[in-house]
């Protein structure tokens, strides 16, 4: 995944604020304000580069509790969870998605499942705070965070105008961004004929 550093989204949003330097008060300010702002956004669409397949196997991981009674409960949830399969689902053909409630913080298979020493969970790549030394901020994100963070810069400092013209700003590249990213998958969504009894002749006999 291309990546954009910490220090370089701090540079630009320097220059663009016309800050030479940022103090401890406007650095604190930047670090909350860009891991608010990222993590708004994050959450915002499902980014098929922060999209991770992940499997789980019972008994071999404290956050996996064996199957019990009539569920099999699978621990420790700490991302959106998209799907769940039973096998590899990029690997094996033969993988089929599984019925599954989240209650608290654990995966609750149907009870008329079926699976064997382990499942693989399609979810949402875990968020976590950005460090200064960070260098691998999602380059999608870099020109939406920047205006972010200058509006919040902005409304901070009392010129509500010119934040609410960065904060439409960072809206249009999320959302230009997301657009994007749709037309991509539709793209790349194989098209599949169906037949419609319906639209065939009647033939009747005589």
């Amino acid at each position: 995944m291309d990546s954009v550093s910490y220090d370089d989204i701090r540079k630009k949003f320097q220059a663009i604020a016309g800050l030479a330097t940022l103090d401890a008060t406007d650095e604190f300010f930047f670090k909350n304000s860009l891991n608010s702002r990222l993590r708004d956004a994050w959450h915002r669409f499902k980014w098929p580069s922060l999209t991770i397949l992940e499997e789980k196997t019972f008994g071999n991981d404290s956050n996996i509790n064996p199957p019990s009674g009539s569920t099999y409960r699978v621990g420790s949830i700490d991302e959106d969870i998209y799907e769940v399969f039973d096998k590899h689902p990029y690997v094996d053909r033969t993988a089929r998605r599984l019925d599954y409630i989240l209650i608290g913080d654990e995966i609750v298979l149907d009870s008329n499942e079926r699976v064997q020493s382990s499942i693989f969970v399609l979810k949402k790549k875990k968020f976590t705070d950005y460090e200064p030394d960070a260098t691998d901020i999602p380059r999608f994100f870099e020109n939406y965070i920047t205006s972010a963070v200058l509006s919040d810069f902005y409304r901070g400092d009392g010129q509500a105008d010119l934040a609410n013209v960065e904060d439409n700003r960072a809206e249009e590249f999320l959302t230009r961004e997301i657009d994007r990213v749709e037309r991509l998958q539709l793209q790349n969504k194989p098209v599949v004929m169906s037949y419609n009894p319906l639209s065939q002749t009647r033939i009747y006999q005589v």
